[in-house]
């Protein structure tokens, strides 16, 4: 499925960075703007292939009138808008984006995708918020839950590719046996619906996934669903994945994303989307996982 993101008065736009350029020259013969970094091949095309799962609201997913919206979507268009090109987009399954990135299908992914250090393996990040965790439960089955202790030894569900099915197998397990209790199990599904459906159908206890979409996903939810908060999950960078080769291209979304960042532009998308929390408090960068979060 691909989507088309214009830019919009992309005539102006030319403009504008034709003049911000010119004036900048005049103040300092080494101020460089990101439209300014981006490699050639990116502005010859004009265009830059990005890849996303669009079925994870509020990040991106394809709304009422076919339209694919979120505050993912919001940010990507204000980075191209400053790089002076339009955004081409594929949506495919999750765990389908980084390995077509790394082959070259696309150029760059963006979906919420944690960065760690096992996917620095195979690609960059240039990192624009943070990744935070819920856990889901009927409400029917979870009056008692508050934590993820009563979580301890249930059948947790986690979509495929995600840094949610190691946080089950490892912090919430290390945080079970420490507490005396059986490990809880985990059950991967391909998509984000089919890993809820486990839950609405009963064949597993809880999901774990972005703390962001509680809203969308009590909204959508067949039967009530409870949010349990997991404190004891870590806040992780969240970035726009790009191959190891491009450090050219890394330093131009990176370059984008600060510019969008000093307008205003970042928080009012963060803002708009009532996502706040994951919000980066800090400047960001390329692969702020090997580096402790401040």
């Amino acid at each position: 499925m691909k989507f088309e993101r214009q830019r919009r008065g992309s005539g102006s736009a030319r403009i504008a960075v034709a003049l911000a350029s010119v004036m900048l020259a005049g103040g300092s013969a080494n101020a460089e703007g990101a439209a300014d970094l981006l490699p050639k091949k990116y502005k010859d095309a004009g265009v830059i292939n990005l890849v996303t799962d669009a079925k994870y609201p509020p990040f991106q997913y394809i709304d009422d009138s076919g339209k694919m919206v979120g505050f993912e979507v919001d940010l990507w268009d204000a980075i191209a808008q400053k790089l002076g090109v339009k955004v081409e987009v594929t949506s495919v399954a999750f765990d389908s984006m980084i390995p077509g990135v790394q082959s070259g299908r696309w150029d760059i992914a963006m979906e919420g995708i944690t960065d760690n250090l096992e996917r620095q393996q195979v690609v960059s990040f240039v990192d624009y918020g943070y990744t935070t965790s819920s856990a889901y439960v009927l409400e029917e089955k979870g009056a008692e839950i508050s934590d993820h202790l009563p979580l301890c030894g249930l059948k947790g569900a986690a979509q495929s590719g995600t840094e949610w099915v190691g946080m089950i197998t490892a912090e919430m397990a290390a945080a079970c046996k420490e507490a005396g209790k059986p490990e809880p199990t985990v059950s991967e599904f391909g998509t984000s619906d089919a890993t809820l459906l486990s839950v609405y159908s009963g064949r597993t206890d809880f999901v774990l996934t972005s703390a962001a979409s509680a809203q969308e996903i009590q909204k959508a939810a067949p039967r009530p669903v409870k949010v349990v908060p997991m404190p004891i999950l870590p806040r992780k960078p969240s970035g726009i994945a790009f191959r190891k080769d491009e450090s050219d291209l890394g330093e131009a979304l990176l370059a984008a994303l600060k510019e969008v960042r000093a307008d205003g532009t970042y928080d009012k998308i963060y803002a708009d989307w009532s996502v706040e929390p994951m919000k980066m408090d800090h400047e960001p960068g390329i692969n702020l996982a090997t580096v402790p979060a401040e």
